[in-house]
This record gives C-alpha cells, sequence and structure tokens, in this order.
C-alpha cells in the first residue's frame, strides 16, 4: 500500500481515520438540516389592524396583506414562503429570502406584516430573554 507523504511525514493511520471521520461528518451536515427544526405545515400572515390568515405550505397562494405603507404580497409556492413586494423603504424583508422551517419568520416592520411558519416539526426553543 502505497503512503501519503505530507510536507512534514507519512500520514498514519490514526490521521487517515481522522481525516475519514471530518470527510464523513460535511457529508452528513450537507445532507441533514441544522437545528433539529422540520418543515412546517401552516403559514401564519399578521398585518396591522389586526388582520390574520392561516395558509398551508403544501397549497401553492398568494395573499395580500393591507398595512399602513400599502399592500405587501406574500406568496407560497412548493412549500416555502416569501414576501414577494412590499411598499417599504428598503425591502429588508424581501430580502430576508424563502423560508419553510417551524418557528421561522419573515417581518416587515415599516408595513407591520409578520408571516410565521408553524407545525410540521417539533417545537424547539430558539432563545430565551428576559
Amino acid at each position: 500500500m502505497a503512503r501519503l507523504e505530507t510536507e512534514r511525514g507519512i500520514m498514519t493511520p490514526a490521521d487517515r481515520l481522522l481525516l475519514l471521520f471530518m470527510v464523513a461528518a460535511a457529508l452528513v451536515m450537507l445532507v441533514l438540516p441544522l437545528g433539529g427544526k422540520g418543515r412546517g405545515g401552516s403559514v401564519v400572515v399578521e398585518g396591522a389592524g389586526g388582520f390574520r390568515e392561516t395558509m398551508s405550505l403544501m397549497e401553492d397562494a398568494e395573499l395580500v396583506v393591507p398595512g399602513p405603507k400599502g399592500e405587501t404580497i406574500v406568496v407560497v409556492e412548493a412549500g416555502w414562503v416569501r414576501i414577494d413586494s412590499s411598499p417599504c423603504r428598503y425591502h429588508i424583508c424581501m430580502g430576508m429570502g424563502r423560508i419553510c422551517a417551524s418557528g421561522r419568520s419573515i417581518v416587515c416592520v415599516p408595513n407591520q406584516v409578520v408571516v410565521t411558519v408553524e407545525g410540521g416539526g417539533r417545537a424547539t426553543i430558539d432563545a430565551v430573554t428576559r
């Protein structure tokens, strides 16, 4: 069996085992989602003036949410939800991208719109503040 030369010398069997373990761990992290949160089952959209709508993540839909600055458009596609357009100035909510994991949210502060994915996964605590 040929020995693999390194700068400092020969790679030992322990080095090979460590390298194999690191490659396997990297592949597992690429395949499995991190954080232990599963895909959500529904989307709750809340807006100004008590607006509240619940939609399934499994059905494609488009929802127009009224707010103080105008209308925000929320789109559900292929199990993901995103804010497609919003009248806010900097469009940070649109830049947040799409989400599907239970407990994740997209928030448009200027237009007072909150999109939250619920259900479908284990309930986990992300953070606790006092």
